[in-house]
């Protein structure tokens, strides 16, 4: 027999479509919360880690750049424009000025009063009169378009000048207290408070360098012994000549400062500081040691009088941590230049500094 059929009870019923209707929407509205939430709160950590990156940035840029700059100009106990040279003529200046007139920085300036950003990470660019005065055809393709460009004559950061114990009259050889760090290739000026001679390290021995004539690439050596004569006790000390720039970034969405070092008609590049879109350079001149104003690279008529160097830079964080909600928050002022950036909502500051030369004229 089959079993008897259960009766139906009238008092269970499904969800009206009026109530589906409202599940649904108040499910929406849940979602909805939920997503905002979390988008407000992805929002908020792009932010917090952008702001930590760029502080990080302008930390890493005052510690790389400053000590450069302080030591522009520096040779030992003389100074730059007492200078005699032993090197090639040409290369970049101020290197390629030996001889005329030894300056110890020089300058291009890559924009006028305004500077548009078209994209985030942008190739360099290759042509040299859209710098003012024309960039030097060895840096050429090395810089993004807009950047200015610093460079910079002195001693190596963090070398202390170091006594000579032997220099024989006549002779392309000199002995040092120690030449630790040094290398074949490298710059390095000799100086007795009165004079000073820059020329090419050729060969080390111990403690012994020679700067035999090569007659290579430009800004190498080009005769063996010194014009003038020095004595037991002057000092010696490395030079280096050091750019900064924003160039293009390598393996990401994001530029970068650089810093390239010149040696042998060679400038070798190291990426500084990743997020850097924009540097503009300001120079403080003036006479007799006493500033009088500040002016962008194309208005300097003379370098020895140049005393100060301000510096301004726009560092970018992560996209999605800032806003693009009307073109104003698109816009920066980066020391004289309004710099209009991409509507990529990244999180921008603006980080500027002053650096007094050392050792001005």
């Amino acid at each position: 027999m089959r079993p008897a059929l259960k009766p139906i009870n009238k008092n269970v019923r499904g969800f009206s479509l009026i109530e589906l209707m409202i599940a649904i929407t108040l499910g929406l509205f849940l979602v909805g919360a939920i997503i905002s939430v979390y988008l407000a709160e992805t929002q908020i950590y792009k932010s917090t880690n952008s702001q930590a990156s760029i502080q990080n940035a302008e930390n890493a840029i005052a510690g790389l750049v400053t000590p450069v700059i302080r030591a522009a100009g520096f040779n030992g106990c003389s100074s730059l424009t007492q200078s005699l040279s032993n090197l090639n003529a040409g290369g970049p200046p101020p290197l390629g000025t030996l001889g005329t007139s030894i300056n110890a920085l020089f300058g291009y300036a890559g924009s006028g009063a305004t500077l548009t950003i078209v994209q985030d990470n942008s190739a360099n660019d290759v042509i040299a009169t859209d710098w003012s005065p024309t960039l030097d055809a060895t840096l050429t393709g090395k810089v993004q378009a807009g950047s200015d460009v610093l460079i910079l004559l002195g001693a190596m950061p963090n070398t202390p000048p170091v006594g000579v114990t032997v220099i024989p009259l006549g002779a392309a050889t000199m002995t040092l207290q120690n030449t630790t760090g040094l290398a074949v290739g490298q710059l390095g000026i000799v100086s007795d408070c009165l004079k000073s001679s820059i020329f090419q390290i050729t060969a080390i021995a111990g403690n012994t360098i020679t700067h035999a004539a090569t007659g290579g690439a430009i800004g190498t050596n080009s005769t063996s012994v010194f014009a003038v004569n020095y004595q037991t006790g002057a000092l010696f000390v490395p030079l280096q000549q050091t750019a900064f720039y924003v160039a293009q970034g390598v393996g990401g969405d994001q530029s970068a400062l650089m810093r390239s070092t010149y040696n042998n008609g060679v400038w070798t590049d190291l990426p500084l500081v990743p997020g850097v879109e924009a540097m503009q350079v300001l120079y403080g001149i003036g006479t007799n040691n006493i500033l009088t104003q500040y002016v962008s690279a194309n208005a300097v008529t003379d370098w020895t009088q140049v005393y100060s160097v301000r510096l301004g830079f726009l560092i970018q964080g992560q996209v999605g941590s800032g806003t693009t909600s009307n073109a104003s928050s698109r816009q920066f002022t980066v020391l004289n230049t309004t710099v209009t950036v991409p509507a990529d909502g990244r999180l921008r500051h603006v980080y500027e500094m002053t650096i007094n030369l050392r050792n001005a004229a």
